[in-house]
């Protein structure tokens, strides 16, 4: 199983995708989950910068491990023009996606969040919708979809029961489950609740939290026990699901938020230590 990182910690400190992807590589990473947030959105991109993202991943060897679709809150909504424009975004995710030579992308946020006035089961039916709308047409490009429950009450997915429920309903054969330690930490998941998706996970994120907040902490200064729920997945066959459809199997370090990154050098350089020293399965390369 191998260690990646998510480039959005530099995004909160803006500094550019360009400058990012060069600083990442001399970390020694190979692995790289692609966070769409600000500069680094595919679908706001000038030709000119889209050119140059990929010509700069593709020089210095990255594999895309997981792209994320960040503008997905509205998943579930009601109003079909905005329905539509949260469809194209995804779908032009989806290319750039491929364009890097990857082919996983992350539906975020829980499967949509539910607005005021709606019901549980209308935001319910219109993201499942929504998922197998987009699980359709990306079928046709050989790319696979994961989703993450965010542990938050207006979530459509908000733990993991609500993930398997989701995916069966769905029932599309190209949809995953991703992992996230530290939400599984905030909705009071321990690793044996993994269980009962484990023919459907594909990644994880490593993400470090009080176990109330949803902050992306330096990775060993929250509370987060990342051994046990890593060799919890390898058990129930995270690193077969990944070969069945040759992914490669991969944990990404997952740290940032707004207004908290001084110097994301040093939040990268301080969870590296932390994993290496817990975690030691998990290698670069």
């Amino acid at each position: 199983m191998f260690l990646g990182l998510n480039q959005g910690i530099f995004e909160y400190a803006d500094i550019p995708i360009e400058e990012s992807l060069r600083k990442i590589a001399k970390y020694g990473f190979r692995y790289i989950d692609y966070s769409t947030k600000k500069s680094s959105d595919p679908t706001t991109m000038s030709k000119s910068r889209r050119k140059e993202v990929i010509e700069i991943f593709r020089g210095e060897q990255f594999i895309c491990s997981q792209l994320l679709m960040l503008e997905t809150k509205d998943l579930a909504t009601a109003d079909r023009k905005r329905s539509r424009e949260v469809f194209d975004y995804m779908r032009r995710c989806a290319e750039f996606q491929i364009e890097i030579g990857g082919k996983h992308v992350l539906i975020c946020w829980g499967a949509g969040i539910r607005q005021f006035g709606m019901s549980k089961e209308e935001a319910w039916r219109n993201s499942v919708s929504m998922i197998r709308k987009f699980c359709q047409w990306a079928q046709t490009l050989n790319v696979v979809a994961s989703i993450e429950m965010d542990p938050h009450v207006y979530f459509v997915v908000n733990d993991l029961s609500a993930m398997v429920r989701i995916i069966e309903e769905v029932e599309m054969p190209n949809l995953f489950a991703n992992i996230d330690i530290g939400h599984l930490h905030i909705s009071r998941e321990e690793p044996m609740r993994m269980e009962k998706l484990s023919r459907k996970i594909l990644h994880a994120h490593l993400s470090d939290t009080d176990s109330f907040n949803h902050t992306n902490d330096i990775l060993g200064t929250g509370i987060v026990n990342f051994d046990s729920y890593i060799e919890k997945l390898r058990k129930i066959g995270i690193e077969e699901n990944c070969r069945r459809i040759n992914e490669p199997c991969v944990a990404t370090i997952e740290i940032g938020s707004r207004g908290r990154v001084d110097d994301p050098d040093r939040w990268i350089r301080e969870s590296l230590s932390h994993i290496r020293l817990t975690v030691p399965v998990l290698q670069m390369k």
